[in-house]
């Protein structure tokens, strides 16, 4: 028996061995096959993949089709492409004039409703718009019911007057939402809201 596991023990050796010996051969094959300048870049005493972006990005080399080239120095200045991007700016209030009016009159006379601002009229229905400027579109408010159901849109117009829009007009009205237009100089007062929202 203690020949047996000596024998196994020399036929794994010996496999181990012929396994490292191909290995072996495979690396020194390649080193033969490699270009002298690829490995001294290997190495890293050639410059490296990092050295080569911070100098494209710094202007330093050009890449014309498939081929980098140096950068000559009559070759024009780069200039900056982050100059063209403007940072941000938070507004000072979602809502303003008018229509910040229209929504807590809206609030407080329909405290059992919902009333969301800004809202686009391809968000109301499921199928979405097919018309390019209605899909843009947008309402000033929607009221919905404490089921979340959109009951009535309001536009505010401003004092000058607007015409109306009749395919906003047409669109919710195939929807089965109520639209009003509310004029900015004679806005109605909490108490009448629900009568203009719910009346026949």
């Amino acid at each position: 028996m203690a020949y047996i596991g000596v024998l196994a023990a020399l036929v794994m050796g010996g496999i181990a061995l012929f396994v490292w010996y191909k290995l072996y051969q495979r690396i020194v094959e390649s080193d033969r096959l490699d270009p002298r300048s690829s490995r001294k870049s290997r190495d890293g005493s050639n410059n490296s993949l990092e050295e080569f972006v911070a100098a494209y990005r710094s202007g330093a080399v050009v890449i014309d089709g498939a081929v980098a080239t140096a950068k000559t120095a009559a070759a024009a200045p780069v200039t900056p492409v982050a100059a063209t991007i403007t940072a941000p700016v938070r507004r000072d209030h979602f809502l303003s004039g008018a229509v910040k009016l229209a929504f807590f009159l809206c609030k407080s006379g329909l405290k059992d409703h919902h009333v969301f601002a800004h809202v686009h009229l391809a968000t109301l229905s499921a199928t979405g718009i097919s018309d390019g400027a209605l899909a843009n579109a947008r309402i000033d408010l929607l009221v919905c019911n404490s089921e979340m159901s959109a009951v009535a849109a309001v536009d505010v117009i401003s004092p000058e007057g607007q015409a109306p829009d009749t395919a906003k007009a047409e669109y919710l009205r195939s929807l089965g939402v109520r639209y009003l237009r509310l004029s900015a100089k004679a806005l109605p007062k909490p108490g009448e809201i629900r009568a203009l929202l719910y009346r026949m």
